[in-house]
C-alpha cells in the first residue's frame, strides 16, 4: 500500500512542467528526493497541514528555485543530451525523425546567405578601402548570435524571425553606406540592382522598363568637388542630387555642350520656362530649354553638387564641382544670380583636354612667340596679360609656365580657381570664405622662395601693390588684368593705387589679346574683296586678290532640301585663334610713366618701337584666310 502511494504521488510532484523534462533523469532525481521540509504526501496517523517535526531547515526559495518550470526547462535542455547517453531507455524520444524539414530549410537558407554575404563584404570593403576591422566582425558575430538565439529559445519561428533581422540590420546598413560612394550602375538592393538579380538567377521578366533603359546612356557622371577618392561629403552630395529630379535632364544637358564644344552654359529663367543656351566659339547658340519646374530642378542639382545653399535663391553664390565625361575628367564653375522671373546659374566648362599648352597653338606669329619667350626667361620683372572676360588670358599664361623650366625654378601660382594643373607646379586655390585671398596668400608665398609667381588676376590695390613689390624683389610675376588694350592697362594699374614710379620699375611688358571665330573649312566662301575697303583697312588693292566669308545661306536644320554644315552646325565658323598686341615697356617709356604718365604719349612711343595694335595683327589672320572682316571687327574696334 506505501508503495502504491508513493507511485501515485510522483506524477503530481510535476504539475506544470513540460512532458520533455518530465522524461529527463535530471527531473526525476528532483522530484523524487525532495528538500527535506516541504510539502509532501503525508503519512498515516499525520495531517495534511501539519508541521514536519523531523529537524530540518526550511528553504523555501532553493525549493520554489527548484520546483520552476523555467530553470528546469533550461537545465533539461543541456542535460538532458547526456543522461540520455548514459541511459537510453530513460529518456524516451518519440516517434518521428529527429529534425523538422520545413523548420530546417529556412534555417539553412539564411545560413548560406549570411555566408555569402559575409565573403561579399570581405571583399567590397577592401576594394572601397572601408574599415574591415568594423564591419567584418559585426557581419560574422551578428550571425553568430542569430544562431545562438535559434538553439537556445524553444520557440523556433520567433528565434529564426530573430536571426533573420540580425542579418538584415547590418547588411542592409554596409549597403547603404557603399552605395554612396560609387555610381548608380554599381549599387546594390536598388529597384535595377533586384530586377537584374531576378532576371539573371530567376529568369524573371516583370514586364517593365525604366525610361532611362529605353534610351542611350549618356557617359556623363558627376564626382562632386574631389577628382581622386571621393570624401564622405561629395558622397552625400552626389546621392542627393541623383535622387533628385531632372538629374538625367542635367546629365544630358552637360553631355550635349560639351559635344557642342561650349565653354559657358547659360540657364535663365522666364515666366513660362527655363532658357538654355550655350556659348561656342564666344557666341551664345539656343539649345532645348526646359519646363520651368525642371529648370529649377536642374539648378538646385549643379547648387548641390557645387555645395551651394540651395534655399539662397536671391544672393549671388560661387562653386565648383567635376564630372567624368566618357574617359576624361571636366571642371564646371558655378555662378549665380538672383533675378526678377528667378534664380539665374552660368556654368563655365574647363576641359583638360582641349588646354593648348604651346604659343603655336594660340595663333601667334613667330616674331611675338619668340619676344614672348625672352620676356618669360627674365630673372625678374611683371608679364601682364590683359582683355575682356573669356579672351583666353590664363590659357596664355599657362602656354608661358610650360616654356619655364620648372625643375630648376621654384614654381608657385595662386589661382580662382585652378583651372589646369601642371606638373612640377606649386598650384593655390583662394577661398574667400575661408580667408584665403590673391593679397593673403601672395603674401605667405613670398617666404616660399619662388622665383616664378603665378597670380590669377589683379582686382584690388593690395595685390597689385604686392605683385609689383615682389617683381621687383627678384621674382618672375605673371598675372591678368580685365582692360581693353595694352596702354589702358597701365592707367587700371595707376587707377587702382598703385604709385607711377612702381608701376615702371615693375612691369617688363603687357600683351593684350583677343579671340576671333576661325572660317569652317567646309563651308567657307571665296570672294573678291572692294578696293575701296581694303584702302581703310590700309592694305594694297593690288596684292589682295580674294578673302574668304562664312556663306550667306547655310541651311537650316527643319529644312531637309538645304541641311546645314554637319561640321560647324550652320555657324559657318569652327574654333578660335587669337589676336595680339604687345607693348614692351622700354626705359624712354620707364621716363614716361614716372614723370608724367601721359597714356596717348606712351602709345605713340609704344608704336615707334614697333607694336602692332589687334587690330593690325587680325588683318594677318583675315588675309591668311583663317577669319573674316566682319569677325575682326566684332571684338576688335
Amino acid at each position: 500500500m506505501r508503495d502504491r502511494r508513493r507511485r501515485s504521488a510522483e506524477p503530481n510532484s510535476a504539475v506544470g512542467c513540460p512532458s520533455a523534462i518530465r522524461g529527463c533523469p535530471y527531473f526525476v532525481v528532483a522530484t523524487r528526493y525532495s528538500v527535506p521540509g516541504t510539502s509532501r504526501a503525508p503519512v498515516r496517523g499525520q495531517r495534511r497541514n501539519a508541521p514536519v517535526k523531523d529537524g530540518a531547515h526550511r528553504v523555501p526559495f532553493v525549493h520554489s528555485l527548484l520546483r520552476s518550470p523555467c530553470l528546469l526547462t533550461v537545465v533539461g535542455a543541456f542535460l538532458s543530451p547526456a543522461f540520455a547517453a548514459a541511459d537510453e531507455p530513460s529518456f524516451p524520444r518519440g516517434s518521428g525523425l529527429y529534425f523538422n524539414v520545413l523548420k530546417m530549410l529556412p534555417l539553412l537558407i539564411v545560413y548560406l546567405f549570411w555566408i555569402r554575404t559575409c565573403f561579399w563584404v570581405d571583399q567590397d570593403s577592401r576594394k572601397l578601402e572601408l574599415p574591415t576591422t568594423t564591419w567584418n566582425p559585426l557581419l560574422f558575430g551578428c550571425g553568430l548570435l542569430g544562431l545562438l538565439v535559434v538553439w537556445l529559445l524553444p520557440w523556433f519561428w520567433m528565434s529564426w524571425l530573430v536571426l533573420l533581422c540580425l542579418y538584415v540590420v547590418p547588411s542592409v546598413a554596409y549597403a547603404n553606406l557603399r552605395n554612396q560612394l560609387v555610381p548608380e550602375e554599381f549599387k546594390v538592393l536598388t529597384k535595377r540592382h533586384l530586377r537584374k538579380l531576378a532576371l539573371k538567377y530567376l529568369k524573371l521578366n516583370f514586364g517593365f522598363q525604366d525610361e532611362d533603359d529605353e534610351r542611350p546612356r549618356v557617359p556623363v557622371r558627376f564626382i562632386g568637388k574631389s577628382q581622386g577618392a571621393q570624401s564622405a561629403d561629395d558622397a552625400r552630395r552626389l546621392t542627393r542630387a541623383q535622387e533628385s529630379k531632372g538629374y538625367k535632364a542635367a546629365l544630358e544637358m552637360v553631355y550635349e555642350a560639351i559635344q557642342m564644344r561650349a565653354t559657358d552654359i547659360h540657364l535663365e529663367p522666364t515666366k513660362q520656362e527655363m532658357t538654355v543656351r550655350f556659348r561656342i566659339d564666344g557666341i551664345l547658340q539656343p539649345a532645348a530649354p526646359f519646363s520651368r519646374s525642371t529648370g529649377d530642378a536642374v539648378i538646385n542639382i549643379f547648387k548641390v553638387l557645387g555645395d551651394l545653399d540651395i534655399t539662397e535663391k536671391r544672393k549671388p553664390q560661387d562653386g565648383s564641382f567635376s564630372a567624368q565625361v566618357e574617359d576624361r575628367i571636366v571642371d564646371f564653375r558655378l555662378a549665380t544670380a538672383g533675378s526678377v522671373a528667378g534664380e539665374k546659374m552660368v556654368m563655365r566648362i574647363l576641359d583638360k583636354s582641349k588646354s593648348i599648352i604651346d604659343l603655336a597653338g594660340l595663333g601667334m606669329r613667330d616674331g611675338l612667340q619668340e619676344e614672348i619667350r625672352q620676356i618669360t626667361q627674365q630673372p625678374h620683372g611683371m608679364l601682364i596679360v590683359c582683355g575682356p572676360t573669356g579672351a583666353g588670358k590664363s590659357t596664355t599664361l599657362y602656354a608661358c609656365l610650360n616654356m619655364i623650366d620648372r625643375y630648376q625654378k621654384n614654381v608657385i601660382t595662386i589661382e580662382n580657381p585652378v583651372e589646369y594643373q601642371i606638373s612640377n607646379v606649386t598650384q593655390i586655390e583662394v577661398n574667400p570664405k575661408a580667408g584665403k585671398t590673391f593679397a593673403s596668400e601672395l603674401r605667405s608665398i613670398l617666404r616660399q622662395d619662388p622665383d616664378v609667381i603665378y597670380i590669377g588676376e589683379v582686382r584690388d590695390q593690395e595685390t597689385a601693390e604686392i605683385s609689383c613689390q615682389a617683381a621687383q624683389t627678384g621674382h618672375m610675376v605673371f598675372t591678368t588684368l580685365h582692360a581693353n588694350d595694352t596702354v589702358t592697362a597701365l592707367g587700371r594699374l595707376i587707377d587702382l593705387g598703385v604709385q607711377p614710379f612702381m608701376v615702371a620699375s615693375a612691369i617688363s611688358a603687357i600683351l593684350g589679346q583677343r579671340l576671333v571665330r576661325v572660317l569652317c573649312p567646309k563651308c567657307k566662301v571665296k570672294y573678291k574683296p572692294n578696293p575701296d575697303s581694303l584702302r581703310k583697312l590700309n592694305l594694297p588693292a593690288d596684292k589682295i586678290k580674294f578673302f574668304y566669308r562664312p556663306p550667306e545661306n547655310n541651311g537650316r536644320a527643319d529644312d531637309p532640301d538645304h541641311p546645314p554644315c554637319a561640321h560647324c552646325a550652320g555657324t559657318g565658323y569652327f574654333g578660335r585663334v587669337g589676336v595680339f598686341e604687345l607693348l614692351v615697356v622700354t626705359d624712354r617709356i620707364r621716363d614716361m610713366l614716372r614723370e608724367n604718365p601721359n597714356l596717348n604719349a606712351i602709345r605713340q612711343e609704344a608704336v615707334k618701337n614697333g607694336m602692332k595694335y589687334l587690330q593690325e595683327d587680325g588683318l594677318r589672320q583675315v588675309i591668311d584666310g583663317r577669319t573674316s572682316i566682319p569677325e575682326l571687327l566684332r571684338v576688335c574696334k
